[in-house]
């Protein structure tokens, strides 16, 4: 792991991204040995051995063979499918310390919040070459610090156990993302977008550039709904039907790519598959209905996919 570091061939933009995942590693860690420390929970036992073995994939996956790693994986899916991950008796600050903390930060509580945004962007305008996700590291650093200036009686204990708070109303759902953005590598490597070309060439008339457009649509939105990431759709919907059917017949490759993404992301509003968009919110907020979020996105959703469909029909003659 030292030598990664010192390795002058390796960017410094890499070197970052490598300290940002071995930060929220051994938060993970310290979660789960928290979680076997406090009890707070019955299926404590369960809980920490998920958060710890996750925290040992995160911070050290770089460096652990593919083998090991696989069967990390593999372990702490069989709690998260079991439902044996669950939220301990961790309790929020009480109702008055919070009106009071309001009262005195009021709604600059949101300038923290906008710090992934706003340091992503300088990255990318600065910083160029650099990953986008450095932003997220910089912004927790600068939120930690106008928290703390904001109010002394924020302690590294307050953040470590309010970040464990929440993290714990996660549950395994906070795994759901990381295991879908494999999926369209995945399902690529297995042929999946060749099948999906078969099978829509007996269904959608040849030659046809609309349809096939429509097709390419859709399917990103539907194949986002099951799968719950855009990213891992497009890769399968692109090879089964954006090429054979809208590329190869005229469709500009960049166009066309880009707003089917922008279709399976109509999708990601859909889904509670997209568990971190659309179910750790609902979470976090404590609604009553966990679909909430996702019923009041439904119209804006199909609103959007008839804009990106007619965005489509227009690019298509660029």
């Amino acid at each position: 792991m030292f030598a990664y570091f010192m390795d002058a061939e390796v960017t410094v933009s890499a070197k970052l991204v490598q300290v940002m995942y071995i930060l929220s590693g051994l938060f993970c860690i310290y979660c789960g040995i928290r979680a076997w420390m406090k009890k707070d929970n019955k299926y404590y036992l369960p809980t920490g051995l998920f958060w710890s073995l996750l925290g040992v994939v995160v911070a050290f996956g770089q460096w652990l063979p593919p083998l090991i790693s696989g069967i990390i994986v593999a372990i702490i899916c069989v709690p998260a499918g079991l439902k044996l991950v669950r939220r301990g008796n961790l309790e929020a600050a009480p109702k008055e310390e919070q009106l009071r903390n309001f009262k005195r930060i009021g709604m600059k509580i949101f300038i923290p919040a906008f710090g992934a945004g706003v340091f992503t962007i300088l990255i990318s305008i600065f910083l160029p070459g650099w990953s986008s996700l450095i932003g997220s590291l910089f912004a927790t650093i600068f939120g930690v610090i106008i928290l703390v200036l904001w109010n002394k009686e924020n302690k590294p204990m307050v953040f470590l156990e309010e970040g464990r708070r929440f993290l714990d109303m996660t549950s395994a759902v906070y795994i759901m993302p990381l295991l879908l953005s494999c999926l369209g590598a995945v399902f690529t490597r297995a042929g999946v977008g060749d099948a999906f070309s078969v099978l829509f060439g007996k269904i959608i008339p040849s030659g046809n550039v609309y349809i096939g457009i429509v097709a390419y649509a859709l399917g990103m939105m539907l194949f986002t709904i099951i799968m719950g990431n855009a990213f891992a759709a497009i890769t399968v919907m692109t090879v089964g039907v954006g090429v054979p059917f809208v590329i190869s017949l005229g469709g500009n490759p960049l166009y066309m790519v880009t707003l089917a993404m922008t279709c399976g992301y109509c999708g990601t509003l859909l889904t509670p598959m997209a568990a971190n968009f659309n179910i750790v919110p609902g979470v976090y907020l404590e609604v009553k209905d966990k679909y909430s979020i996702i019923k009041m996105q439904a119209i804006p959703s199909a609103i959007m996919l008839v804009f990106q469909l007619a965005y489509m029909f227009i690019a298509v003659n660029f």
